[in-house]
Parts: structure tokens; C-alpha cells; sequence
């Protein structure tokens, strides 16, 4: 006895062949073609391949007149892209666009029309007009009761303000997507929806938002497909690692949920080696890592090999740490770092990439350089001390390729100290404390330089020690970093002064300045109200909730001043 599926899968093939026969031998009238493709129509969502195998089948030149060629060329670019045969031109469409922007056709017809052709946009990388298409396509099928097709165009329109970082339309957008989808009863794509909107209040750190479309994507989730069940409960971990840390139970009690209930093939293993690292289990996060099969662009390479460094550092393993930075060097090297630019209207700024190199910054402004730059380099040299010392236990081929690669990184930063010197040289009126501040971190990087020109270890180790000290003295560390801003940047500190910000407020920011996010400073400064923090400081700026990201906002009025 057949299974039920099986017999389904016969019954497709016979109903296929069976409508094909009356397409070819009778589609000589009007009435009989139109029936066909009306028949295709109806269960053209439902059974996608069997529309398309009667539809490839039909005879296109007995089709009598333009709108039985437009509502064919409809129907076949609907079931090419439900069948996932994505067309870069537009040899099929073109008839029923000729026909549905210029003459009749249903609302409905103009609604779909126009989403397949913006469809092809996207699959020519053309954003800007596929955007274009789908502005028509709801302005012009707005009568239309085919609320699947206007919520797939939202969800679309959703995606590419997404791509160019419009949080706002991004968020309301898939919000009105998931809810033509929940009309239709698309629980899957409903949930989809959810997790998007998750993941980009991930993004721009409001914890509250995220949570409560979290509560909301919980109560359905199990009717959802296993793909759909595999991206929630990725963004839900994301934003547990990203925004609530310090929930160590909930973390691992969430990764259980997904490793266990989740097909191994719809996991994002990258985001659950980072959680498990993130609570200090290095072990299954290098379980965790080893399961990534395809790595599928660039910034992904660069997010697996950073990772790899890391997990190899926790458990003591520098050489292999040592391998993996390496080539996460290598791929953030490889990196276009340009801002993408765009004909589409909406977009008013492009984001930054997070790993650009700091000698791609504004040359010209060295006094930025000098300030910014001296005081990063006490948060990054610990490491670079660390894989210095390590470097010499390995084979001395490499060894002597990762000297030339830090003499050129010594290099550079020799020049900032130089204007650092400069700086403190030419300018008399700096406040006691703030020269002492800048004059003590110069020494401190002179004797650095003196370890490295020298190769003296035991200084190494001395300088190394220095660092960690200062470093590991948050208080003083952070106070100490707001008087260097004040010795080089004075208008910068008295803004925050006049908005009312605290001393240790101004701290805070100077993480920031520095170039720091939300999560490194909240994990630095080990405060569980990193939140609330931010949130207060943002209204003594007057920046609303869903305004720019808090760092972009003070590192952009550190360049103004």
C-alpha cells in the first residue's frame, strides 16, 4: 500500500500530464487556454512544481492575444521563483509587463507583476530598482485582496532596508509583513518576521524590544518549519550573547532547547560556539566550531577565523591561536572597506565597517590620530605583546614572517606616539592632571618601544605587566582616559559637561570614543546595568531610543570638536 505521499506525488504527475494534453491539443480559443491557466492558478501557491511542469508544456504560440501571453508569462516567473529557478532577465516576464503597467489586468495582476520583476532586480544585484518595483506594486495593487504576495513585497522591501541600515523602516516594515502573513496563516513566515525584527533590535541594543518580540515568537514557534525554528532560535542566542551576557543559565539552558530539538543541518554552529565561549566553555565551543560546514562569504570567514583565535587563546593553545589570527588578518585584508554607494532615495548614511584599519582613517586629522589612537593601543597591545612572545616557540620560518608583519604594526604606532610628543610639546595650557595623564601614558610607550628595539624580555615582561595594571585599574584606567580626552580634546568633554553628564558618565563615553561598543564596555567594566546606562546617558544627549547607535553618535561629536 502506498503511502499517503506517494500516492500524491502519482496523482501530481498524472493531473500534470493530463492538463498538458488539453493545453496542447485545444489551446487554439480563448476560452480554453484562459481556463488552463485559471486552473494554474488556483493551485499554483500549493503545488508549485506541477504548475510549472504544465505551464512549460503549454503552447505559448496558441495562445490567443496579449493577455492570455501576460497572464502565461505571470504564472511561469510565479512558479519559476516558487521553485526557487531564480531568472536574471526578463525574456519571461516581459510580456505580461508590457501589458499589466501599460493596458488592463486586475490589481492583482499589476501587484504581482511588478514584485517578480523587482525579483529579477534583486537577482541582477540591483536593489535600487528592484525597491522601485515594489513601491509599484503596492501603490498599484493596493485594491488587490492577494495579501500573500503584498507581504512577501514588504518582507523584501524589509530585507534591503536592512542591507542599508535603516533600522526604523526596517523594523515597521516587517512588521506589517508578519501581519498579512498571520492573515494568511503563513505561521512560519510570521515567525520569520519576528525573528528579523529580533535580530535588528539585537543590532541597534535595545534589550526590551528584542525581548518582548522573543515572548511573542515563543507561542508559536512550534508550528513552525525546522529552518524557520533554526534562524529564532539563532537571533535568540545572538541577542543573549550580544545583550544579557550575564545570564549564563538561560544561555545554556536556550542552547539545549536548540541543539536538541533543531536539525544539525539549520544551526548556525558559529553564533552557538560564540555563546559557549562567551560563558567560558571553550571546549564545546570548539565542538561547536568544528561542525561548520560551509562558510559562505568573506565577512563569515572573518567572524570564523576571529572566533577560532579566540577559543584557541582561552584553552592556552597560542600556537593555533597564533594560525587562526593569521588568517583572520589575511580575510579582513581581503575586505572593500569603501561605503557602498546607491541610487536608492532612502539612504541618508551608510555604516562603518567595525574592522577597518586605523591608518584608513582621516590622515590628515593627527591630533584625532595621536589622542584616539595611543589610548587603543593599551587595550590592543596586551595581545600583541602575548602572540609576540608566543611567536618566538614557533618554527623559525614564521617567526621571522610575524616579525615582519609587527615591525611594520611598531612602525605605525611609532609615528602616533611621535605626534603625541608633538602634541605635548606644543601645547602649554593643558590642566596639570591631564598632561600627567598623556605624559604618563608616553612613557609608557616609549619603554615599550625600548623592550621591542632592544628585544629585552625581561622589560618585555615588565611593560606587559605595566599594561595589564593599568588595564586591570578600571577606575583609574577610565579616569585616567577622560583626562587624556580633556588634555587633547577639551570641547569634546565640555559638551558632555554641559549636557549635564557626570564625571563617571563622561568615562563612559570616553569607552566609547576610543572606539569600543556596547558589549566590550559592559564586559570591561563587568556592570549589569550597562543598559540602563546607556539609556540614561542617551537622554541627557537628547538622542531618542531608536535614534543613531551611542558610540557612532560620540565618535562623530569626537571628529566635530
Amino acid at each position: 500500500m502506498r503511502s499517503k505521499e506517494t500516492g500524491w506525488k502519482y496523482m501530481k504527475h498524472y493531473l500534470s500530464i493530463a492538463i498538458s494534453a488539453v493545453c496542447l491539443l485545444s489551446c487554439n480559443s480563448h476560452s480554453h487556454c484562459w481556463e488552463t491557466l485559471s486552473q494554474v492558478e488556483s493551485y499554483i501557491e500549493e503545488r508549485p512544481d506541477s504548475a510549472l511542469a504544465v505551464l512549460e508544456q503549454m503552447n505559448i504560440y496558441g495562445l490567443s492575444g496579449k493577455e492570455e501571453k501576460a497572464k502565461h508569462a505571470l504564472l511561469y516567473s510565479m512558479a519559476l521563483d516558487k521553485n526557487v529557478i531564480d531568472k536574471t532577465d526578463f525574456e519571461v516576464l516581459q510580456p505580461a509587463i508590457d501589458y499589466y503597467e501599460h493596458k488592463g489586468g486586475s490589481a492583482t495582476d499589476k501587484l504581482r507583476t511588478y514584485y517578480y520583476q523587482g525579483r529579477i532586480y534583486q537577482n541582477q544585484g540591483n536593489d535600487a530598482l528592484a525597491m522601485e518595483c515594489f513601491v509599484s506594486a503596492l501603490s498599484e495593487g493596493k485594491e488587490s485582496d492577494d495579501k500573500l504576495t503584498k507581504a512577501r513585497i514588504l518582507f523584501t522591501q524589509g530585507g534591503i532596508y536592512n542591507k542599508v541600515f535603516e533600522w526604523d523602516k526596517c523594523i515597521s516594515t516587517y512588521n506589517e509583513a508578519g501581519y498579512y502573513f498571520r492573515e494568511c496563516g503563513k505561521t512560519s513566515s510570521y515567525i520569520n518576521c519576528i525573528a528579523s525584527i529580533i535580530n535588528v533590535y539585537t543590532i541597534i541594543g535595545d534589550a526590551e524590544q528584542a525581548e518582548h518580540y522573543i515572548s511573542i515568537g515563543q507561542n508559536s514557534l512550534e508550528k513552525c518549519s525546522m529552518w524557520i525554528k533554526g534562524y529564532f532560535y539563532s537571533n535568540y542566542i545572538i541577542f543573549l550573547t550580544s545583550l544579557r551576557p550575564d545570564r549564563v543559565d538561560e544561555v545554556r539552558r536556550i542552547l539545549g532547547i536548540y541543539i536538541d530539538t533543531v536539525d544539525s543541518s539549520y544551526i548556525d554552529w558559529l553564533s552557538v560556539s560564540y555563546a559557549y565561549l562567551n560563558i567560558g566553555d571553550s571546549d564545546l565551543a570548539l565542538d561547536a566550531v568544528k561542525r561548520v560546514n560551509k562558510i559562505p562569504n568573506v565577512q563569515q570567514r572573518v567572524r570564523y577565523y576571529a572566533l577560532l583565535a579566540d577559543i584557541h587563546k582561552h584553552r592556552g593553545e597560542y600556537k593555533k591561536a597564533l594560525e587562526g589570527y593569521l588568517k583572520y588578518v589575511k580575510m579582513t585584508d581581503s575586505l572593500d572597506y569603501e561605503k557602498s554607494k546607491t541610487g536608492i532615495e532612502f539612504i541618508e548614511e551608510r555604516h562603518s565597517l567595525e574592522l577597518k584599519n586605523i591608518q584608513d582613517k582621516e590622515r590628515s586629522d593627527r591630533r584625532v590620530l595621536a589622542a584616539i589612537g595611543v589610548i587603543i593601543i593599551f587595550l590592543s597591545l596586551l595581545v600583541i605583546i602575548r602572540y609576540r612572545l608566543k611567536v618566538k616557540t614557533v618554527e623559525s620560518e614564521l617567526a621571522k614572517q610575524e616579525k615582519e608583519k609587527y615591525r611594520l604594526l611598531y612602525n605605525q604606532i611609532e609615528q602616533e606616539r611621535d605626534s603625541l610628543t608633538e602634541l605635548l610639546e606644543r601645547n602649554n595650557e593643558l590642566e596639570g592632571a591631564a598632561k600627567n595623564a598623556l605624559s604618563e601614558r608616553l612613557a609608557l610607550l616609549n619603554r615599550f618601544f625600548l623592550a621591542y628595539i632592544t628585544d629585552n624580555r625581561d622589560m618585555d615582561r615588565k611593560v606587559n605587566q605595566e599594561m595589564e595594571k593599568l588595564v586591570a585599574n578600571k577606575e583609574v584606567f577610565m579616569s585616567s582616559t577622560r583626562l587624556a580626552f580633556a588634555g587633547s580634546h577639551p570641547q569634546f568633554i565640555k559638551h558632555l559637561k554641559d549636557r549635564g553628564l557626570n564625571e563617571w558618565e563622561i568615562n563612559y563615553c570616553c569607552l566609547y570614543a576610543l572606539g569600543l561598543k556596547g558589549k566590550e564596555i559592559g564586559e570591561y567594566i563587568q556592570l549589569k546595568s550597562h543598559f540602563n546606562n546607556s539609556s540614561e546617558i542617551r537622554k541627557k544627549l537628547g538622542l531618542g531610543e531608536h535614534d543613531v547607535n551611542l558610540g557612532t553618535y560620540i565618535r562623530k561629536l569626537l571628529k566635530e570638536e
